[in-house]
């Protein structure tokens, strides 16, 4: 019989406490690189119904990859989406745990992560991402688009340094201090979200643990130089922000367009690469290429041209 760790179990309560319903996904190797997955029947109830339930499908699963999924019933949104099973049979640790474990994945939550060491969960969230290869995300909304569940892309971080990672975070609530603010962790190989976590509510303060005794306040307080720093531009902060991290980091920049029907299809048309390296001249070329496609959707690329493979993905304008 399969073992659920009580992480995952703390997990399940939450979102039961919260009025959210769980439900459960599988899929074998295949259909998980093409993001393909079968739902699976669980029962709703009590705690120890949908545990049963989830005890029995990842018995049923064993070789196959197994996730948690938490649904909103009111919004019809999912609140979460949390690996818990892996081909090797590996039940995922959520949240920090005294066994070592591989392969855990950061929980997911739509509350603020306030309260008593919120922020240090933040934090842990960031680290556990950022070991194990994901890609850390963001999106905001002020309180109208929130409640649409109408999100805009912020700036991402694809590396290995968590101080990086925190300090894009605070220097974007420090900018959206009155908008909701979401941190996402992105499985680049599966092209699938692994957490989705609310972070910032508008006028409350969150603060991250950054390890040992010091620690990073989200507040309006933190910082007031901009990412854009004396650039001249009239493109947002975070975006110059992205731009300036991948040309630190000597990643190709270039550009995709596409208009609304594509868009839904994800079908993107390529602009021509970048070819600045001084981030005034690269902010020109952007703007240049937005201007030509005004009334169409353009997101930002950054690629690593010695692994051949993308490092950033970005919607930069929209119509």
């Amino acid at each position: 019989m399969s073992n659920i760790s009580d992480s995952v179990r703390q997990e399940i309560r939450r979102l039961l406490s919260q009025g959210n319903r769980v439900g459960l996904e599988y899929a074998d190797a295949r259909r998980f690189r093409s993001g393909s997955w079968t739902s699976a029947p669980i029962a709703q109830g009590g705690e120890s119904a949908v545990l049963a339930s989830i005890t029995a499908v990842l018995d049923e699963n064993q070789g196959k990859y197994v996730q948690i999924l938490g649904v909103d019933t009111k919004t019809r949104t999912r609140t979460l989406e949390l690996m818990i099973q892996r081909p090797d049979g590996a039940v995922t640790q959520v949240s920090k745990s005294k066994s070592a474990g591989g392969g855990s994945v950061a929980a997911a939550s739509n509350g603020n992560g306030g309260g008593n060491g919120g922020g240090g969960d933040v934090a842990q969230i960031v680290k556990q991402l950022l070991n194990q290869g994901f890609r850390i995300g963001t999106e905001f909304a002020d309180a109208r688009r929130y409640r649409a569940t109408s999100w805009t892309s912020g700036p991402s971080y694809q590396g290995g340094r968590e101080n990086e990672a925190i300090s894009l975070l605070t220097n974007l609530v420090a900018e959206h201090e009155n908008d909701y603010v979401r941190l996402i962790g992105i499985d680049t190989t599966a092209r699938r979200r692994v957490t989705e976590l609310l972070i910032h509510k508008p006028g409350e303060p969150v603060t991250l643990s950054t390890g040992g005794s010091s620690a990073t306040s989200f507040n309006s307080s933190f910082g007031t130089a901009t990412a854009a720093g004396s650039v001249k531009t009239s493109l947002s902060s975070e975006i110059v922000a992205s731009v300036r991290r991948l040309l630190e980091n000597s990643y190709q920049i270039s550009t995709e367009h596409a208009d609304l029907r594509r868009f839904r299809s994800s079908s993107w048309h390529t602009c021509k690469p970048v070819s600045a390296t001084r981030i005034q001249d690269a902010i020109s070329e952007l703007e240049a290429c937005l201007s030509d496609h005004e009334g169409e959707y353009v997101r930002l690329i950054g690629v690593d041209k010695k692994a051949k493979r993308r490092v950033h993905e970005e919607i930069i304008q929209r119509p």
